[in-house]
Protein backbone atom coordinates (compact mmCIF):
# COMPACT_ATOMS: atom_id res chain seq x y z
CA UNK A 1 0.00 0.00 0.00
CA UNK A 2 2.54 2.40 0.68
CA UNK A 3 4.56 1.78 -2.48
CA UNK A 4 0.98 2.34 -4.36
CA UNK A 5 0.70 6.03 -2.56
CA UNK A 6 4.47 6.37 -3.30
CA UNK A 7 3.52 6.03 -7.34
CA UNK A 8 0.53 8.04 -7.19
CA UNK A 9 2.29 11.24 -6.07
CA UNK A 10 5.20 10.79 -8.32
CA UNK A 11 2.40 10.35 -11.16
CA UNK A 12 1.39 13.70 -9.84
CA UNK A 13 4.34 15.18 -9.66
CA UNK A 14 4.56 14.71 -13.28
CA UNK A 15 1.64 16.07 -13.69
CA UNK A 16 2.49 19.17 -11.62
CA UNK A 17 5.75 19.87 -14.04
CA UNK A 18 3.89 19.54 -16.90
CA UNK A 19 2.11 22.48 -15.58
CA UNK A 20 5.12 24.21 -14.35
CA UNK A 21 4.52 23.79 -11.31
CA UNK A 22 7.28 22.35 -8.71
CA UNK A 23 6.02 19.21 -7.07
CA UNK A 24 8.07 19.58 -4.27
CA UNK A 25 6.85 23.17 -3.34
CA UNK A 26 3.33 21.86 -3.90
CA UNK A 27 3.35 19.54 -1.77
CA UNK A 28 4.99 21.24 0.71
CA UNK A 29 2.25 23.51 0.79
CA UNK A 30 -0.37 21.06 0.76
CA UNK A 31 0.53 19.26 3.87
CA UNK A 32 1.26 22.54 5.72
CA UNK A 33 -1.78 23.93 5.14
CA UNK A 34 -3.66 20.74 5.76
CA UNK A 35 -2.33 19.63 8.55
CA UNK A 36 -0.11 22.77 10.32
CA UNK A 37 -2.87 25.56 9.51
CA UNK A 38 -5.29 26.00 11.99
CA UNK A 39 -7.97 26.94 9.57
CA UNK A 40 -6.60 24.20 7.38
CA UNK A 41 -6.70 21.63 10.19
CA UNK A 42 -10.36 22.45 10.60
CA UNK A 43 -11.23 21.29 7.21
CA UNK A 44 -9.25 18.89 7.53
CA UNK A 45 -10.64 17.53 10.75
CA UNK A 46 -14.30 18.19 9.47
CA UNK A 47 -13.89 16.03 6.10
CA UNK A 48 -12.38 13.49 8.03
CA UNK A 49 -15.48 12.84 9.65
CA UNK A 50 -17.83 11.90 7.04
CA UNK A 51 -14.83 9.97 5.51
CA UNK A 52 -13.95 7.40 8.32
CA UNK A 53 -17.69 6.73 8.83
CA UNK A 54 -18.69 5.87 5.09
CA UNK A 55 -15.03 3.87 5.04
CA UNK A 56 -16.10 1.64 7.90
CA UNK A 57 -19.40 1.12 6.85
CA UNK A 58 -17.84 -0.18 3.35
CA UNK A 59 -15.19 -1.94 5.18
CA UNK A 60 -17.69 -3.87 6.96
CA UNK A 61 -19.37 -5.24 3.53
CA UNK A 62 -15.42 -5.60 2.28
CA UNK A 63 -14.39 -7.67 4.98
CA UNK A 64 -17.15 -10.43 3.69
CA UNK A 65 -15.84 -9.71 -0.18
CA UNK A 66 -19.55 -7.82 -0.45
CA UNK A 67 -18.50 -4.38 -3.10
CA UNK A 68 -20.63 -1.80 -1.35
CA UNK A 69 -20.04 0.92 -4.15
CA UNK A 70 -22.87 2.72 -2.57
CA UNK A 71 -21.40 4.87 0.34
CA UNK A 72 -22.28 7.96 -1.68
CA UNK A 73 -26.40 7.23 -2.70
CA UNK A 74 -26.33 5.72 0.63
CA UNK A 75 -24.63 9.22 2.22
CA UNK A 76 -27.38 11.09 0.38
CA UNK A 77 -30.05 8.97 1.55
CA UNK A 78 -29.14 9.52 5.06
CA UNK A 79 -28.92 13.72 4.94
CA UNK A 80 -32.50 13.15 3.51
CA UNK A 81 -33.85 11.22 6.30
CA UNK A 82 -31.97 13.72 8.55
CA UNK A 83 -33.56 16.65 7.13
CA UNK A 84 -36.94 15.35 6.98
CA UNK A 85 -36.79 14.99 11.01
CA UNK A 86 -35.23 17.97 11.59
CA UNK A 87 -37.49 20.47 9.42
CA UNK A 88 -40.64 18.19 9.06
CA UNK A 89 -41.44 15.72 11.80
CA UNK A 90 -39.92 16.84 15.33
CA UNK A 91 -38.82 20.66 14.32
CA UNK A 92 -39.27 22.08 17.88
CA UNK A 93 -38.14 19.32 20.16
CA UNK A 94 -35.84 18.77 22.74
CA UNK A 95 -31.91 19.17 21.38
CA UNK A 96 -31.26 15.82 23.49
CA UNK A 97 -34.24 13.97 21.69
CA UNK A 98 -34.10 15.62 18.33
CA UNK A 99 -30.27 14.97 17.34
CA UNK A 100 -30.25 11.35 18.00
CA UNK A 101 -33.72 10.81 16.75
CA UNK A 102 -32.06 12.69 13.59
CA UNK A 103 -29.12 10.13 13.37
CA UNK A 104 -31.09 7.38 13.51
CA UNK A 105 -33.10 8.48 11.11
CA UNK A 106 -30.04 9.19 8.71
CA UNK A 107 -28.86 5.75 9.69
CA UNK A 108 -32.07 4.27 9.11
CA UNK A 109 -32.72 5.46 5.39
CA UNK A 110 -28.98 4.80 4.49
CA UNK A 111 -29.79 0.97 5.53
CA UNK A 112 -33.05 0.34 3.66
CA UNK A 113 -30.80 2.23 0.65
CA UNK A 114 -28.19 -0.66 1.69
CA UNK A 115 -30.93 -3.31 2.08
CA UNK A 116 -32.08 -3.25 -1.44
CA UNK A 117 -28.86 -4.14 -3.36
CA UNK A 118 -28.77 -7.00 -0.03
CA UNK A 119 -31.51 -8.19 -1.56
CA UNK A 120 -31.31 -8.18 -4.62
CA UNK A 121 -27.77 -10.19 -4.73
CA UNK A 122 -28.93 -12.59 -2.08
CA UNK A 123 -31.97 -13.84 -3.74
CA UNK A 124 -31.86 -12.86 -7.33
CA UNK A 125 -28.07 -12.92 -7.45
CA UNK A 126 -27.67 -9.87 -9.02
CA UNK A 127 -24.28 -7.99 -8.86
CA UNK A 128 -24.01 -5.87 -6.13
CA UNK A 129 -21.56 -3.62 -7.65
CA UNK A 130 -23.41 -2.64 -10.10
CA UNK A 131 -27.07 -2.12 -8.65
CA UNK A 132 -25.64 -0.48 -5.97
CA UNK A 133 -23.68 2.23 -8.24
CA UNK A 134 -26.96 2.38 -9.87
CA UNK A 135 -28.77 3.10 -6.82
CA UNK A 136 -26.47 6.44 -6.34
CA UNK A 137 -27.60 8.06 -8.98
CA UNK A 138 -31.52 7.32 -8.12
CA UNK A 139 -30.18 8.78 -4.24
CA UNK A 140 -28.56 11.59 -5.86
CA UNK A 141 -31.47 12.68 -8.26
CA UNK A 142 -34.15 12.36 -5.32
CA UNK A 143 -32.13 14.14 -3.28
CA UNK A 144 -32.23 17.29 -5.69
CA UNK A 145 -36.03 16.28 -6.61
CA UNK A 146 -37.14 17.03 -2.89
CA UNK A 147 -34.73 20.07 -2.83
CA UNK A 148 -36.09 21.78 -6.03
CA UNK A 149 -39.62 20.86 -5.63
CA UNK A 150 -41.60 20.03 -2.63
CA UNK A 151 -38.82 20.65 0.31
CA UNK A 152 -37.35 23.77 -1.59
CA UNK A 153 -36.87 27.20 0.83
CA UNK A 154 -40.07 29.53 -0.25
CA UNK A 155 -36.99 32.03 1.41
CA UNK A 156 -33.91 31.12 -0.31
CA UNK A 157 -34.28 33.37 -3.43
CA UNK A 158 -34.97 30.61 -5.54
CA UNK A 159 -31.90 28.79 -4.71
CA UNK A 160 -32.30 24.71 -4.74
CA UNK A 161 -32.20 24.26 -0.76
CA UNK A 162 -34.03 23.26 1.91
CA UNK A 163 -34.72 26.20 4.89
CA UNK A 164 -32.09 25.80 7.47
CA UNK A 165 -32.15 23.54 10.68
CA UNK A 166 -32.80 25.56 13.87
CA UNK A 167 -30.05 25.56 16.60
CA UNK A 168 -32.08 22.63 18.43
CA UNK A 169 -31.32 20.46 15.51
CA UNK A 170 -27.29 21.19 15.10
CA UNK A 171 -24.11 19.32 16.82
CA UNK A 172 -22.41 21.77 19.42
CA UNK A 173 -19.19 23.03 18.12
CA UNK A 174 -15.92 22.35 19.58
CA UNK A 175 -13.43 24.79 17.66
CA UNK A 176 -13.94 26.43 14.70
CA UNK A 177 -16.06 24.45 12.42
CA UNK A 178 -15.21 20.83 13.91
CA UNK A 179 -18.23 19.85 15.97
CA UNK A 180 -18.78 17.20 18.66
CA UNK A 181 -19.21 14.62 15.77
CA UNK A 182 -15.44 14.10 15.54
CA UNK A 183 -15.34 11.89 18.15
CA UNK A 184 -17.71 9.28 16.70
CA UNK A 185 -15.67 7.70 14.24
CA UNK A 186 -13.31 6.42 16.95
CA UNK A 187 -16.48 4.91 18.86
CA UNK A 188 -17.60 3.08 15.62
CA UNK A 189 -13.99 2.18 15.04
CA UNK A 190 -13.97 0.55 17.97
CA UNK A 191 -16.96 -1.36 17.68
CA UNK A 192 -16.38 -2.61 14.52
CA UNK A 193 -13.06 -4.08 15.57
CA UNK A 194 -15.17 -5.69 18.51
CA UNK A 195 -18.29 -6.81 16.32
CA UNK A 196 -15.45 -9.08 14.12
CA UNK A 197 -12.76 -9.90 16.70
CA UNK A 198 -14.81 -10.36 19.53
CA UNK A 199 -18.27 -11.37 18.70
CA UNK A 200 -20.24 -14.69 16.78
CA UNK A 201 -21.55 -12.57 14.09
CA UNK A 202 -18.25 -11.23 12.65
CA UNK A 203 -16.50 -14.18 13.29
CA UNK A 204 -19.33 -15.31 10.64
CA UNK A 205 -19.06 -12.44 8.66
CA UNK A 206 -15.24 -13.17 8.03
CA UNK A 207 -16.27 -17.05 7.37
CA UNK A 208 -18.14 -16.23 4.75
CA UNK A 209 -15.92 -14.21 3.28
CA UNK A 210 -13.29 -16.21 2.79
CA UNK A 211 -14.95 -19.37 1.29
CA UNK A 212 -18.64 -18.96 0.98
CA UNK A 213 -19.84 -22.74 0.10
CA UNK A 214 -17.25 -24.13 3.23
CA UNK A 215 -19.71 -21.37 5.39
CA UNK A 216 -23.26 -23.23 4.22
CA UNK A 217 -21.98 -26.17 5.07
CA UNK A 218 -21.32 -25.12 8.56
CA UNK A 219 -24.76 -24.49 8.50
CA UNK A 220 -24.31 -20.71 8.47
CA UNK A 221 -27.13 -18.78 6.20
CA UNK A 222 -25.05 -17.10 3.98
CA UNK A 223 -27.85 -15.18 1.78
CA UNK A 224 -29.11 -14.08 5.08
CA UNK A 225 -25.85 -12.64 6.32
CA UNK A 226 -25.48 -10.79 2.52
CA UNK A 227 -28.65 -8.66 3.75
CA UNK A 228 -27.85 -7.94 7.23
CA UNK A 229 -24.44 -6.97 5.64
CA UNK A 230 -25.41 -4.28 3.46
CA UNK A 231 -27.52 -2.86 5.98
CA UNK A 232 -25.20 -2.47 7.94
CA UNK A 233 -22.80 -0.81 5.58
CA UNK A 234 -25.65 1.69 4.75
CA UNK A 235 -26.50 1.99 8.05
CA UNK A 236 -22.93 3.16 8.56
CA UNK A 237 -23.14 5.55 5.08
CA UNK A 238 -26.92 6.67 6.01
CA UNK A 239 -25.36 7.84 9.94
CA UNK A 240 -22.53 10.17 7.88
CA UNK A 241 -25.34 11.46 5.63
CA UNK A 242 -27.08 12.81 8.84
CA UNK A 243 -23.75 13.52 11.17
CA UNK A 244 -22.59 16.00 8.23
CA UNK A 245 -25.99 17.64 8.34
CA UNK A 246 -26.15 18.61 11.74
CA UNK A 247 -22.52 19.11 12.07
CA UNK A 248 -21.84 21.41 9.09
CA UNK A 249 -24.57 21.73 6.02
CA UNK A 250 -27.62 22.00 8.51
CA UNK A 251 -29.91 22.12 5.30
CA UNK A 252 -30.20 20.22 2.44
CA UNK A 253 -28.73 21.00 -1.48
CA UNK A 254 -27.10 19.87 -4.41
CA UNK A 255 -23.21 19.06 -4.36
CA UNK A 256 -22.99 19.14 -0.52
CA UNK A 257 -20.44 15.87 -0.94
CA UNK A 258 -17.49 16.27 -3.23
CA UNK A 259 -17.93 12.25 -3.69
CA UNK A 260 -16.98 11.27 0.34
CA UNK A 261 -18.83 7.54 -1.03
CA UNK A 262 -16.23 7.19 -3.11
CA UNK A 263 -13.19 8.45 -1.81
CA UNK A 264 -14.42 6.27 1.55
CA UNK A 265 -13.57 3.46 -1.03
CA UNK A 266 -9.65 4.22 -1.05
CA UNK A 267 -10.10 5.20 2.56
CA UNK A 268 -10.84 1.63 3.33
CA UNK A 269 -8.52 0.05 0.90
CA UNK A 270 -5.84 1.75 1.88
CA UNK A 271 -6.65 0.25 5.61
CA UNK A 272 -6.22 -3.03 4.63
CA UNK A 273 -9.97 -3.11 6.09
CA UNK A 274 -8.53 -2.62 9.55
CA UNK A 275 -10.84 -0.50 11.24
CA UNK A 276 -8.43 1.78 13.40
CA UNK A 277 -6.39 2.14 10.07
CA UNK A 278 -9.54 3.91 8.83
CA UNK A 279 -9.49 6.42 10.84
CA UNK A 280 -5.60 6.91 10.31
CA UNK A 281 -6.19 7.28 6.54
CA UNK A 282 -9.52 9.18 6.56
CA UNK A 283 -7.64 11.93 8.54
CA UNK A 284 -4.81 11.91 5.62
CA UNK A 285 -7.55 12.11 2.69
CA UNK A 286 -9.49 14.91 4.74
CA UNK A 287 -5.95 16.85 4.59
CA UNK A 288 -5.95 15.81 1.03
CA UNK A 289 -8.85 17.39 0.17
CA UNK A 290 -7.97 20.37 1.65
CA UNK A 291 -4.69 20.90 0.68
CA UNK A 292 -5.92 20.17 -3.05
CA UNK A 293 -8.08 22.73 -2.57
CA UNK A 294 -5.90 25.78 -1.11
CA UNK A 295 -3.68 24.78 -4.52
CA UNK A 296 -6.78 26.09 -6.76
CA UNK A 297 -6.56 29.59 -4.61
CA UNK A 298 -2.43 30.14 -4.16
CA UNK A 299 -1.44 28.61 -7.37
CA UNK A 300 -4.33 28.54 -9.93
CA UNK A 301 -4.91 24.45 -10.10
CA UNK A 302 -8.11 22.74 -11.27
CA UNK A 303 -9.60 21.42 -8.40
CA UNK A 304 -10.18 18.25 -10.72
CA UNK A 305 -6.51 17.16 -9.73
CA UNK A 306 -8.13 15.90 -6.42
CA UNK A 307 -10.01 13.66 -8.12
CA UNK A 308 -6.92 12.84 -10.49
CA UNK A 309 -4.90 11.74 -8.01
CA UNK A 310 -7.39 9.71 -6.15
CA UNK A 311 -8.04 7.93 -9.37
CA UNK A 312 -4.31 7.34 -9.93
CA UNK A 313 -4.08 6.47 -5.91
CA UNK A 314 -7.15 3.57 -7.16
CA UNK A 315 -5.53 2.26 -9.64
CA UNK A 316 -1.93 1.43 -8.10
CA UNK A 317 -4.06 0.47 -5.51
CA UNK A 318 -5.49 -2.65 -7.68
CA UNK A 319 -2.46 -2.66 -9.65
CA UNK A 320 -0.97 -3.51 -6.08
CA UNK A 321 -2.93 -6.00 -5.05
CA UNK A 322 -3.20 -7.70 -8.55
CA UNK A 323 0.87 -7.88 -8.21
CA UNK A 324 0.18 -9.84 -4.43
CA UNK A 325 -2.49 -12.08 -5.73
CA UNK A 326 -1.10 -13.22 -8.99
CA UNK A 327 2.86 -13.27 -7.88
CA UNK A 328 3.51 -11.35 -11.13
Amino acid sequence: MIISVLFSFIALAILLFMQGKNPFETYKMMFRWAFFNPIGLQGTLVKFVPLSIIGLGLLVAFKMKIWNIGGEGQYHLGAIGATFIALFLFPNLNPYLLIPLILLAGAVMGGIWGAIPGLLKAYLGADEIVATLMLNYIGILFMEYLVYGPWKDPHGYSFPMTATFAENARFSILWGKVHFGIILPFILAFIVWYIFEKTVFGYEMKVIGDNKDAARYAGMNVKRNIVYIMIISGLFAGFAGAVQMVGIQYRLQPNFSPGYGYTAIIVAWLSRLNPFGVVVVAFLMGGLFVGCEILQILMKLPISITYIFQGMLFIFILLGEVYIKYKI
